[in-house]
């Protein structure tokens, strides 16, 4: 993938068009986390980080953003080289166990991520960085994990982001991390719902919004992705605010 020529016409696909999975944890509590329309979560006049302020900057162990800090993993947790459907080596989480106080670590040498010139959006966007390819993989920028740690507990979370999925992405369903997983974390580090996109292609824009009338419990959210080429995340919103509805709002049911 050439981040700096990614093709422009891609950024026509908001659409979301692709399947997507919503699984919920053994033994998970009665809270529920929707995905929801990402204009209406924009609306609700969220933070918006759109990673312009942090021109070409390498992330080693965070990058200190408004009421939150990016980095690579939760502490306690570790990391597995995957081998996606274009070859490229990523990162994905192995173990998934945080420790409490939720913190963020590192496990892989050198820079975790970067804020880079990303055409796909006309601006700067952040990619993590995946493993040392072997083989034919060349993919290092966009295959790596991300892992945001609020400040405070969230109600609402959302993204744009460029995938190269091709037209066969139906293959994507054999890789248990699809094209995109985001994963979310309560203040204990357990997990609150586990997302994942299997054939979407261009840039979309997912949000995710927790059921009405709830109090906030998302402390983490952790980016991960089997996408060819790896992927580019532009414009993340989030907000401690719980409405009390929301409209579009889907179950959690598979769809097609």
């Amino acid at each position: 993938m050439t981040w700096q020529a990614r093709d422009l016409c891609r950024c026509v696909g908001l659409a979301l068009t692709g399947l997507w999975v919503a699984m919920a944890p053994a033994g998970a509590q009665e809270l529920q986390i929707n995905e929801a329309p990402y204009a209406e979560n924009k609306a609700l006049k969220p933070v918006i980080e759109t990673f312009e302020a942090y021109p070409q900057v390498s992330i080693w162990e965070d990058l200190v953003i408004e009421k939150a800090r990016i980095g690579q993993i939760l502490a306690g947790q570790s990391l597995q080289a995957r081998t996606g459907r274009a070859l490229d080596d990523h990162w994905v989480l192995a173990d998934r166990s945080a420790q409490e106080p939720l913190a963020l670590a590192v496990g892989s040498e050198g820079p975790v991520a970067a804020v880079v010139r990303d055409a796909a959006f006309g601006g700067y966007a952040l990619a993590g960085i995946g493993p040392r390819q072997s083989g034919i993989g060349r993919a290092r920028l966009g295959t790596g994990i991300v892992t945001i740690l609020f400040d405070e507990l969230q109600c609402l979370f959302g993204l744009r982001v460029a995938l190269d999925g091709e037209g066969d992405n139906i293959v994507m369903r054999n890789h248990p991390e699809g094209n995109l997983n985001v994963i979310f974390w309560n203040e204990a580090g357990q997990e609150l719902a586990n997302f994942k996109r299997f054939l979407d292609q261009g840039v979309i824009e997912v949000a995710y919004i927790q059921s009405s009338g709830s109090n906030p419990e998302i402390k983490a959210v952790t980016i991960q992705n089997l996408d060819p080429g790896g992927i580019g995340i532009d414009e993340i919103l989030y907000a401690p605010m719980c409405p009390m509805i929301i409209s579009g709002l889907n179950s959690g049911l598979p769809r097609g």
